[in-house]
Order: C-alpha cells, then structure tokens, then sequence
C-alpha cells in the first residue's frame, strides 16, 4: 500500500505542479523528489510506510498553497540534511543557495538535542523565526511539515501524541493564523483537538454531522432569496454556506459556558463578490434582509488585519429568529483568508496582478512591515527558552484591536495592549518619556487598555524616565524588550559610575576580607508572610541590592521603616545579622549612624516584593472603602492585610498592608487612592 501511495502521490505532484508553473519549473521539483528517495532509502516511518512518503505531502501541501517551485523542493528535501549524509555543499552544489537556505531554516540544531524537551523546542523556533525573517517561506515549509505530522499522529505513542499535539495547539496553530494561513489553521487545531479530548471531538463531530441536513436546507433558502434580491442590482455573487471547524465549536463551549444547541453560528453564510464596492452593496442587501444585531459588525476591509485578512463580517437575526454570521468579501480577499501570505506567490506566477486596494499585490512588503515586525520583537537574545516560549505564547494568543492617532491614522494593536505600549510602537523616545494619555479627549493612566476605535494621545515630559514597573504595565513584546534594554544600560551605566567612583576614592567604606567572611557564613530565616501588629524582619531573600559593590552579601531588610526599591538607603554592618537596610530618613538608622559601621549600599533594580504600610483618611460615604480596595486593584497592587476604623466626626482612617516592588508602584498607588471622591489623604506609614 505505502508504494502505490508513494507512486501514485508522485505522479499527482508532478503533473499539478507542471500544470500550475510550467514543465521547466516542475523539473526542478522532480529532481528534488529523486534525490529525497535515493538518500531517504530504506527508511521507514512508524506507519510503516516508506519515509519519502512524508516529504512527498510536505511538497503536496506546499502545492496547494501555490507557493513557487524552490519552496516545493525544500519541501520535498527539508529531512535530507537533518537525516541522511547529505550535507549542505552537496545541496548548495545541486540546487543552488535559495533552496538550501530554506532548508536549513527548518532544520533543527543538533547541538541542543542533549538539553531539556522544552529547551529544545524553543531555541528550534527561535532558529526559525529568524529565518522567517529572512524569508517567510522557512514557516510555511515548517507548518506543512507539522500539518502532515499531525495527521499521522495517531502512530506515535499515546504520551507523545498528547505532547505533539499541546505544541501544535500552543505555538504552531497561532502562527498559522498570524500569517494567515487559517486552512492549515483550522486542520492543525482540529486534529490537535482529538488527540487530546478524543471524546469530545466524537461528540461534536456526531452532532455536527446529525445538523447538516438541516443547515443544507437553510443555507440553500437564503441562497435563493440573497441571489434574487442580488440581481435587483445587477450583483454577482458566489453564496456558500461556511462550515464551523470543531475546535472553534469546542472552544466556545468552553469559554462562553454554552451548550451545542446554544451555538447559533453553526449557519453561517460567506458571499464572494467580485469587487470591492460590491461587498459595500451585498452588505446593504443583507441588512434589509435581516436586523443586524449591533456591535457585531466588523469591516476588515477597511482595516485589514495584521495578516492581510479582509472581509466584511456581521451578525444578524435569521427568519427562524436565530443569530446567522455573514462573511462578505472579493475572490482574491477568499484567497488570503484560506491561504495568507502564501497566496502571494499564488498572484505572483500570473500575468495580472490584482489591484493594490485588495491587499494581494504588494502583499510580501505589506507583510513584512506589519507582522515581521511582530517577529523581531520575539528576538531578544537577553530571554531564555522558557522567557522566549511565554513571550511568544502570549503575543500569539491575542486578537487585535485598531486605534487611531490624533490625525486619524489606523495604528494595529494587540489586545489588551495599554496606552504605554501604544506610546512605545509610536516612538521608542515617546514611549521612555510618556506620562499620560487621553483617550477620546480622555485623561487616563498609562496602563488603561486600549478598545478598538478609541482615539489616543500621548502626553510626554522630557524630565520623565521609565519605571521598572512599567515592565508589568506592558502587554507587547516590543515595549517590553525596548524597557529591557534601557534597564540593562542603565544597569551597567551604574556599575561603571561605582567601580569608577571607588578607584577615584579608595578611602570609602568598604568591608575587609574577615568581616566579609563573617557576613557570609550568617544564615537568616526565611521570612512567614508579614502582619502589620508584628512585623519580623524580612530576612535574606532575593534583593537586588548592592553591599560596597558586591551582590552576593547577605542582606535584610530592617523592618522599622520598610525600605523598597526607588529609597534612598543606608546599610549597616550588625553582628551575627548581616548588613541591615534602612532607609536614608529612618530616625532608627540616623540615631545608630552614630555608634555603628555603616557601609555604602544600592538598589540594583527590583527584586523581592516588600511589604509597605499606607494609611488612607476619607470621609465616611458609603462605599467608599469598596472605592479604594478597588483603586489599589486596578494598580495591579497585592494587599496582604487591610481594616478601616470610622470615627464621630464623619471621617475613615483605612490602613492597608501592600506588597511592592518599586517606589513608583507606591506612588502609583497613592495617587490613585487620592483620585477618588471624599479622600482627603493617602500616605505612606510606618507600622
């Protein structure tokens, strides 16, 4: 059976790749194909097919995309390299720098097999999307190479099934969508999908099945009446009903709480028109069919996604009084939403390109300022593989949001990015010196989260400067590895002013080598959770400070004025209890400046979160203790305890124990606190 596959596929191959390109491009496929089955040989896969089986449907898929002949011969001799001794020369020698370029983007590094599963995972995709970078196609061979591995899943062993298939669902499924390629999307999802809940899938798959007669009937009404009231107009346009992929069934049941018979868009309906302002028009024709239900209208068209995906989308009241979606879009927009950025090459073989408007010519460069950007931001060489693989899982899982500069331009965002990431993917000056926003005339905090159609100004100051909280305000890639790096400078800045300073003074203090032993041979107690009536000492945790230039002495936090990140702070050299850290105002550390060693110390950014004591005084309203719970919330602040106390005159005294990590974050807090109606103050205390 696995010959005549492998036969029979083959001939499929070449004669639709003569068809499509030409018989001297389909040549060059062909010569691929022969020297993948002579160096594959006897190798088999665990279907006990012959492995050339393999690389064959990877060249298969590649051809349904209508990607070029170079892409379809990688395809065909992407494992060559990884899995035979022919090595990189040889192919340069045979097939010339494109395809081996190729190639060798999906091959994996060898020298990281020996290392963690998760760690060889991620720098594998790391390789890649640099490729991509270089050259999209890298992506398109890898995720035909993960489609057909997907659907002979069912070989692998149980546990690995469930692995491969975690993966695909994690990583691999989303980057199809980014690049738009939601055929392969959908198969890798819905395959993934069984692997993992095989009964679910059945019981989906089965009532799905047991409604298609049903929908059949329903859809081919609408037909008629769509098509009737269509040619009033002189509109012609492809009707077909749009099948619902299972995982997005399973999906919606899950995190909408819905049942099967709940989900209405199960009938859904696309219209392929054949040009743009026909879409405009068959959109009317639809709303004076059925009431369009508001706010589930969407113009992609208008505002394409980052993938180039265009259409019309819209949701209305069925005849039957049900909710039916509609998509509206052209022939070549059909082409991108199944095929992305592959249908480029699709367009590019033929003698007329489409126009501009439509988003397919011109769609490699549009591609490349838009999501390519997206790509280089995951490259921070500073992230290891875990860091990389969350940072990328993130950014992958979001849907998008389009907001509008002061003059009107459309700027793409990630949803749930805030008013700060919009200020760094504006300018990276913009984004180090903002300190506020308005949004729709609007003042707002720099970590309110964007909405699409929300108009957005930045307001700036020169004197302004990052904050190391602002690397939780952030939601993208990009403003976060942009805060990174000015961090790290500044990291370094400072330690290069320190060594300087110290060989300018050599007569600071500094701790002698015995002291120094001494020091480090104390073992403090890890801390319980502080409580405000008894606050212990924090005790040696993970405190980016400083002891005379050193990091590794331990330190504690002196529990008398609670110093955190941002202080001025002062150290001293304690017998038996390492160097204790006050801060620089601390009536405790200025009356014990006179009789003990006190040694220089420094924050070297933030580290372990640390309680701090507020007090809040207001007028005693109803709910306005719920009003300032909720404030230090939206802050995305801890509170480790809190109690309020109202008094004869009218007035609250609220006291709140809050674990920070920065003096910004308390500022944040404060100001906050002190914006709601009938707060009279808000400050920080000692316990």
């Amino acid at each position: 059976m696995g010959i005549y596959q492998d036969i029979q596929n083959k001939t499929e191959l070449f004669d639709s790749v003569e068809k499509r390109l030409g018989s001297e491009k389909a040549e060059l496929v062909k010569r691929a194909f022969f020297v993948a089955e002579k160096m594959h040989g006897d190798q088999k896969r665990l279907s006990g097919e012959p492995y050339i089986i393999h690389p064959l449907n990877v060249a298969s898929i590649l051809d349904e995309l209508g990607l070029d002949e170079r892409s379809i011969a990688a395809g065909l001799l992407h494992d060559v390299v990884e899995d035979t001794g022919y090595t990189k020369e040889e192919m340069t020698k045979e097939f010339g720098e494109d395809i081996t370029l190729l190639v060798e983007g999906v091959t994996k590094i060898s020298e990281i097999k020996s290392q963690s599963k998760e760690t060889e995972a991620a720098e594998n995709i790391r390789k890649m999307l640099m490729a991509t970078i270089k050259d999209v196609r890298v992506m398109l061979i890898k995720l035909s190479d993960k489609t057909h591995n997907v659907r002979t899943l069912k070989y692998q062993p149980a546990e690995k099934q469930k692995r491969i298939a975690k993966e695909v669902l994690s990583l691999y499924a989303p980057i199809a969508g980014r690049l738009g390629v939601y055929k392969i999307k959908f198969e890798l999802e819905d395959l993934s999908f069984q692997a993992l809940h095989p009964e679910e899938y059945q019981e989906i798959k089965k009532r799905v099945a047991s409604k298609k007669s049903e929908r059949d009937e329903y859809i081919e009404k609408l037909k008629i009446i769509l098509k009737q009231r269509l040619s009033e107009i002189s509109i012609d346009a492809k009707i077909e009903g749009r099948a619902k992929h299972f995982y997005s069934i399973y999906r919606k049941m899950i995190t909408k709480e819905k049942t099967f018979s709940e989900i209405f868009d199960l009938r859904a309906i696309r219209i392929i028109a054949s040009e743009i302002k026909d879409c405009y028009g068959v959109l009317g024709i639809v709303h004076t069919l059925w009431t369009p239900i508001p706010g589930r209208f969407k113009d992609y068209i208008a505002t394409p996604k980052t993938n180039l995906y265009q259409s019309l989308h819209t949701t209305v009241i069925g005849s039957d009084g049900k909710p039916m979606e509609v998509q509206i879009r052209t022939k070549e927009m059909n082409a991108i939403a199944e095929n992305g950025i592959a249908a480029h090459w699709a367009y590019k073989e033929s003698t007329t390109l489409p126009k501009a408007t439509n988003g397919v010519a011109g769609a490699e460069n549009a591609f490349r300022l838009k999501w390519l950007d997206v790509l280089k931001s995951w490259q921070d060489p500073n992230l290891n593989s875990k860091e990389f693989l969350e940072e990328l899982q993130f950014d992958l899982h979001e849907d998008e949001v389009f907001v509008f500069t002061p003059r009107g331009e459309i700027v793409e965002m990630q949803k749930g990015a805030t008013i700060l990431d919009y200020a760094f993917r504006i300018h990276t000056d913009i984004g180090f010196h903002a300190k506020g926003g308005k949004v729709n005339g609007r003042m707002v905090t720099l970590r309110t989260e964007l909405k699409s159609g929300d108009q957005v100004e930045i307001l700036t100051d020169k004197n302004s400067k990052p904050s190391p909280i602002w690397l939780r305000i952030v939601k993208t890639a990009g403003a976060r590895q942009k805060l990174r790096a000015y961090f790290r400078k500044l990291q370094e800045d400072s330690q290069r002013e320190s060594m300087a300073s110290t060989l300018e003074a050599p007569n600071l203090p500094s701790i002698d080598e015995s002291t120094l032993k001494q020091i480090k041979k104390v073992k403090i107690k890890k801390p319980v959770k502080a409580k405000s009536e008894k606050l212990g000492d924090l005790g040696k945790q993970e405190f980016a400070i400083s002891v005379a230039g050193l990091r590794d002495v331990p330190v504690r936090i002196a529990s008398c004025c609670l110093p955190i990140p941002g202080d001025e702070i002062i150290g001293f050299i304690t017998r038996g209890r390492g160097v204790s850290v006050h801060r620089a105002d601390c009536e405790t550390a200025i009356k014990q400046a006179d009789w003990m060693k006190t040694i220089p110390v420094r924050w070297e950014g933030p580290g372990q979160q640390i309680p701090v004591l507020i007090e809040v005084r207001a007028k005693d309203v109803q709910g306005i203790y719920l009003s300032m719970v909720e404030s230090i919330s939206s802050t995305e602040t801890n509170i480790l305890e809190a109690g309020a106390s109202s008094h004869p005159n009218g007035t609250l005294t609220a006291k709140f124990m809050l674990e920070v990590d920065h003096l910004d974050q308390l500022k944040e807090v404060l100001d906050s606190l002190r914006l709601i109606t009938g707060v009279v103050s808000a400050e920080r205390i000692k316990k």
